[in-house]
């Protein structure tokens, strides 16, 4: 009887307690990416102020562009409630990057420029870089509508007067983006166009 039980195969011990280990390695992985890809990313569009007269391209911003300039940081502070603003994005016209000084101010943050060749490759540069973070962009409207289209927000319009409207993007890791839009400064919402 002895010589059946020395010839049967023996199992190594370490087997039984490895699979509980790997098991949970695992869930511990899944719940990491998990994680890191239900992150909501949230994108905020503004454009730039109201810009002076100007015999130049670039011009700066006029004195009520200005005034509407100084009170965006306090108000994206304010409608983050808590929360902070993690990269800022201006356009390098002067207009651009005069209304993008607020937010860079009040949030302590540096304002990356962009020239208008690296526009067509910003949404990806979002999506990529800051997954669930927030960002702020600053620029032209044209511009704006294109980001906005190609991050999932369709077709934003802007008429060429409306210097208060923001756009909040809000972008979860599953589902489709949802757009929200603001106002900010003086004035009311745009003036709806008369029927001739």
């Amino acid at each position: 009887m002895t010589d059946l039980l020395t010839r049967l195969p023996r199992r190594p011990l370490w087997t039984p307690t490895l699979l509980p280990l790997l098991v949970l390695l695992a869930a511990a992985v899944a719940v990491f990416a998990v994680s890191l890809w239900a992150r909501t990313t949230v994108v905020i569009l503004v454009r730039h102020a109201e810009a002076a007269q100007s015999d130049t391209g670039d011009p700066d911003l006029s004195p009520v562009g200005e005034a509407r300039a100084r009170r965006l940081g306090p108000f994206l502070q304010d409608a983050l409630a808590g929360r902070s603003v993690d990269h800022l994005y201006a356009a390098d016209a002067r207009r651009s990057q005069q209304t993008a000084a607020s937010v860079a101010n009040q949030f302590k943050l540096p304002i990356n420029l962009l020239s208008s060749s690296e526009w067509a490759g910003l949404a990806h540069r979002l999506q990529r870089d800051h997954h669930g973070a927030t960002v702020v962009v600053v620029g032209h409207s044209t511009a704006l509508q294109g980001l906005a289209a190609q991050l999932g927000a369709g077709t934003i319009a802007i008429e060429g007067d409306d210097h208060g409207s923001v756009f909040v993007l809000v972008s979860p890791s599953v589902g489709q983006a949802r757009l929200v839009r603001l106002r900010y400064g003086d004035g009311g919402p745009p003036k709806a166009k008369a029927a001739n």
